[in-house]
């Protein structure tokens, strides 16, 4: 055979090795890697400690390494597994002579793998079987392994990777698991039984001859003595207080994460989420008759972005409570659904975005809308649209404030005719509301929300409404957190007035089948939503029943942890608090905010209203309408 048939064939098989060594590599994903996970809470409480099929990746600071190198288990790990780790290239040449010539004789089976093979083997091998040929694998990859990582990153890839059953990968678990120790506090007892795990992970016994075999071995090579022996491993019980925190790590990971014992720290406040399960589940066994079955709860701390260029179109989240649905585990109401995720119906709770919309088109907070049953184009086939307050009354001429807190059907319809409605479209957009349609194909349901959308987008949409220091946004806030203008359907003192306020608006989906409360303040959002899981309609209820008590007693335990405090929004420029004339001579007043040259001219007390107040063109019809209900306008 001519010598270049013979180089090509030679070739050929090489790289077709190379291509079966680094194929496992390249088509290697990290989220299928099985870990173990272990989330603490803000406060450094333990949360969750359990085998999880979403990627874990521990990279340790160089601090922390260099602690673990230098501790007792370490330098006893690196003594039986690969004493010569730091000198060797990639490979210990001798020691696989010795194990060849020990595997040829049939005295034992060995591999005299390094540390670098090894993670090699837990990493990307783990169930392949011990041949000469995989072995031959794991020391062409070893090669190029030890060319692209230092020592200390082979290590710390190690002990990210070492399998003692359980699910148990990384170290420090182990120790943490086994032992209720940081592994550098380790004593000879602990750290001989753990070195031994890692030979002979599936041992179902640390009695077991073979276990004890192996142990000794261990003892005499690292001249350890000590006089108690450990005889049975009393594995710390895996938990997961808050399952929907665990499965929705992957939301929480670009939060700032610290480590510690193994473990990242989340923003979650176990105290808060642990009251907030218990909260939903007891208003939920007093609602069963009214046929609401189901709750969720979610609330952040809202943080400025470090960007100042992006302000006010974005804030990062700290998620305090994430809670989505009752109870993780309830087989009755498919409890492991994230209603959070879920596409629903969001009803009046986004309402404040159109007034926001109105106030940025020159309405004010006490001009005069419309509020009327009236038919409105559908868009569809020529067919009407016809509108209706909750109450089922007109409130003919009602101030803007007024209007948006006591959700008035009517008047909101009326604004958004008034604004254009596929001007309110591209409004809903800019604020995250995802709508894969055009505005013909919602018609003026757009305004009242009969579209659906995540209600985790709902949430953030309603964070952009904390650049406070925009003047129409800080006036959206007063309407929503003064109780006064609550007047007509929650009254003054209702329970959606907290220690401290804050914004509140509430929402109804049709047919009573969803109930929303969403709060906003400086310091926190919280969002509440019950519902009755098979999407019948609840019994019984308003619109407000009853989110409201559970979101009450939410807020109120979040003032007393101090998460949320009564503190001055300073006012923005070219708005000042004034007061409103009710009656002509001024007996009555109100105390408002208001542009600096704004004027209002009609007289509530005195049933008198002003056309200059009105920003709506009125047709004949209303005119019409306003004036049987008693309305004169002048």
């Amino acid at each position: 055979m001519e010598k270049k048939y013979i180089f090509w064939i030679i070739f050929i098989l090489v790289v077709s090795f190379l291509a079966y060594c680094f194929f496992p590599v390249i088509n290697f994903e990290e989220k299928n890697s099985p870990k173990r996970i272990l989330l603490f809470d803000r406060n450094w409480i333990k949360i969750t400690d359990k085998s999880n099929e979403f990627w874990y990746k521990i990279n340790l600071e160089k601090n922390e390494i260099e602690k673990i190198k230098n501790s007792l288990f370490v330098k006893s790990l690196l003594k039986i597994e690969d004493k010569n780790f730091y000198n060797n290239f990639w490979v210990d040449i001798l020691a696989k002579l010795r194990a060849l010539k020990d595997n040829l004789s049939w005295k034992r089976i060995s591999w005299a793998s390094t540390i670098t093979e090894q993670f090699i083997k837990n990493k990307y091998f783990l169930w392949q079987k011990r041949t000469y040929l995989q072995k031959a694998r794991e020391a062409v990859l070893a090669i190029y392994f030890n060319f692209k990582y230092s020592k200390n990153k082979i290590l710390e890839n190690y002990l990210n990777n070492i399998f003692v059953w359980n699910n148990l990968y990384w170290i420090k678990t182990w120790a943490k698991v086994y032992f209720d120790k940081n592994i550098e506090d380790l004593n000879k007892e602990e750290i001989t039984i753990l070195l031994s795990k890692i030979n002979y992970p599936s041992s179902k016994s640390i009695l077991e001859k073979s276990f004890l075999e192996y142990q000794n071995k261990i003892i005499k090579r690292l001249w350890f003595s000590f006089k108690n022996k450990i005889k049975k491993l009393k594995k710390f019980k895996s938990l997961d207080e808050f399952p929907f925190v665990t499965n929705n790590y992957p939301i929480l990971e670009f939060l700032p994460l610290s480590l510690r014992e193994g473990g990242t720290k989340i923003s979650i406040d176990s105290k808060l989420q642990e009251f907030t399960r218990e909260t939903i589940q007891n208003s939920l066994r007093e609602l069963k008759w009214k046929n609401v079955t189901n709750a969720a709860v979610f609330a952040f701390i809202p943080k400025e972005p470090p960007n100042p260029l992006i302000r006010g179109n974005y804030r990062e989240w700290e998620v305090l409570v994430y809670q989505g649905s009752k109870d993780f585990y309830a087989i009755d109401i498919d409890g492991q659904v994230d209603v959070i995720k879920s596409n629903r119906q969001m009803g009046s709770s986004v309402k404040p975005f159109l007034y926001l919309m109105a106030l940025e088109n020159w309405y004010w907070t006490e001009n005069l809308l419309i509020d009327l049953e009236n038919e409105y184009n559908s868009f569809k086939n020529s067919k009407k649209y016809i509108t209706e307050n909750y109450s089922l009354k007109e409130y003919g001429l009602i101030r803007l404030k007024k209007a948006l807190w006591n959700s008035l059907n009517n008047a909101t319809v009326r604004l958004a005719k008034e604004l254009w409605l596929e001007n309110v479209y591209d409004f809903y957009k800019k604020y995250w509301f995802k709508l894969d349609k055009n505005p013909e194909f919602y018609g003026y349901s757009l305004v009242l929300w009969n579209p659906s959308i995540k209600l985790e987008d709902l949430v953030k949409s309603y964070s952009k409404l904390l650049d406070l220091k925009d003047k129409n946004k800080f006036l959206l806030y007063k309407i929503l957190s003064n109780p006064d203008n609550r007047d007509i359907s929650f009254w003054v003192n209702s329970i959606l007035s907290t220690s401290i306020p804050m914004a509140v608006k509430t929402g109804t989906s049709s047919d009573f089948r969803d109930n929303v409360v969403i709060s906003y303040h400086p310091d926190l959002i919280i969002w509440v939503w019950v519902w009755n899981n098979d999407n019948s309609s609840m019994k019984w209820v308003t619109w407000i029943t009853w989110a409201w008590d559970i979101w009450h007693k939410i807020a109120e335990k979040a003032i007393q942890m101090w998460y949320i405090k009564d503190r001055e929004i300073p006012v923005p420029k070219w708005i000042i608090e004034s007061k409103y004339c009710l009656d002509k001579d001024c007996f009555r007043k109100e105390l408002i905010y208001k542009k600096k040259w704004k004027k209002y001219f009609s007289r509530l007390a005195d049933n008198y209203y002003s056309k200059k107040d009105i920003l709506e063109k009125i047709s004949e019809y209303e005119k019409e309408k306003l004036g049987n209900l008693g309305f004169e306008i002048k």
